[in-house]
């Protein structure tokens, strides 16, 4: 019987949310707190949350998430002090416009929709008797809203009616009934658009919360939170998620993919331990993760790069692929140095003096191939550390350089 490392698939799954959030929780709870407030208070709320990236085209750094937790706390905790609140979460991309998405919010609530033939303004003023009808008030979550705005004015504009709707129906709307509204956004370029598009919507947003890509440390948080819920006990150490999160970070030097996105790290991580089990191995190892990573990679290994590098280059690199695959780590350039000239007179090389290696090795990080650091505590006298670049898999590096060395050697 083949082992288990997953316990928990659920875990792994995009649409999981976990409580507490590991990292940005606060952001939760003040939320949260802002709305359970407005309705204690017993007024229909006027402003909107917005959430969006700080920086353009970053994806999976958590801003649904900390929406649906909010969604679904305050749900929990306003019924727990006897509040009626109804979280609603809506992609609008899967929507052709406003139309689509009041007819999806009042299917969830039970009600009857006419889909052809009736206005939006009839729609909206719809909802807000059903609001009334049974005392409900709606946190609506809108999921990429930069989609209402490209697709022109008429849709945003249809956009601020929903927004709007106590204007719509005051009589309805009023004490705990009505909507609140939390709009996300891929990233800043929503606020150019809603200048532009809809400027009256602007002095309406009250929290503005960009969110940044995670760092390492909060990556490493993440994917602790999920082995500690989703692995089998004893299936993996703090190195191998230390190493995912550092591929990830924004802001580590090593990384092969500096954008902070939790998203691809999660999966990396699920994906080596589907790759443990399959070897049949009751832990995660070093080259699972290798391998993990290389498949998020846009390549394996770039094959023409290697084609391209001179016999030592090549024999070189043959070397630290040899050590990161022993050491699952990085080795110093001492063992590099003894590993070189071991594979060099293999291949009927005379080994290249230390200035000629130290420019192969400037060279190889150069061109992405291997990632070099200071050595720290723990490692007696100054000296260089160096293993093969992350996302390559050491032992299919290894095969590569051999066949190509192999090949010139025939002739």
């Amino acid at each position: 019987m083949r082992a288990r490392i997953i316990v928990d698939p659920e875990v792994f799954q995009d649409t999981y949310t976990p409580n507490p959030l590991p990292v940005r929780h606060e952001i939760v709870q003040e939320l949260v707190s802002k709305y359970l407030l407005a309705l204690e208070r017993g007024h229909p709320s006027t402003d909107i949350t917005l959430i969006y990236g700080k920086y353009p085209g970053v994806v999976g750094i958590g801003k649904t998430t900390i929406a649906r937790l909010t969604g679904r706390l305050l749900e929990e905790t306003a019924k727990r002090r006897g509040y009626n609140v109804k979280f609603l979460h809506i992609n609008t991309y899967g929507y052709r416009g406003v139309h689509d998405l009041v007819n999806a919010i009042l299917e969830s609530l039970g009600a009857a929709v006419a889909k052809r033939g009736i206005s939006l303004a009839d729609k909206i003023s719809h909802l807000a008797d059903i609001l009334y009808m049974k005392n409900l008030r709606l946190f609506l979550v809108l999921d990429e809203v930069q989609n209402l705005f490209l697709r022109g004015r008429d849709e945003a504009e249809n956009l601020y009616m929903l927004l709007r709707i106590h204007e719509i129906k005051p009589s309805r709307i009023r004490g705990t009934v009505g909507a609140d509204y939390l709009l996300i956004a891929q990233d800043s370029k929503i606020l150019s658009l809603i200048r532009a598009m809809l400027p009256q919507v602007e002095s309406q947003i009250g929290w503005r919360i960009p969110v940044e890509p995670y760092t390492t440390r909060e990556l490493f948080e993440i994917l602790l939170d999920r082995a500690r819920r989703g692995l089998a006990p004893g299936s993996w150490d703090d190195e191998i998620l230390e190493r995912i999160a550092c591929y990830y970070g924004r802001d580590c030097p090593e990384a092969g993919d500096p954008r902070g996105i939790a998203r691809k790290a999660i999966i990396a991580l699920r994906t080596a331990a589907e790759k443990a089990e399959a070897r049949g191995a009751s832990r995660i190892t070093d080259l699972d993760v290798s391998h993990a990573l290389s498949e998020e990679a846009e390549a394996l290994v770039d094959v023409s790069m290697l084609e391209a590098l001179d016999k030592h280059r090549l024999i070189l690199l043959l070397a630290i692929a040899e050590l990161t695959l022993e050491k699952g780590d990085y080795a110093s350039t001492g063992e590099i140095r003894e590993k070189y000239e071991e594979l060099a007179s293999l291949y009927g090389e005379k080994p290249r003096k230390h200035s000629q290696l130290h420019e192969y090795i400037r060279d190889l990080r150069y061109k992405g191939l291997i990632i070099a650091r200071p050595s720290g505590k723990g490692v007696r006298g100054r000296t260089t550390l160096i293993r093969l670049a992350q996302e390559i898999p050491p032992d299919v590096a290894r095969m590569i350089i051999r066949s190509i060395l192999e090949g010139r050697m025939r002739f």
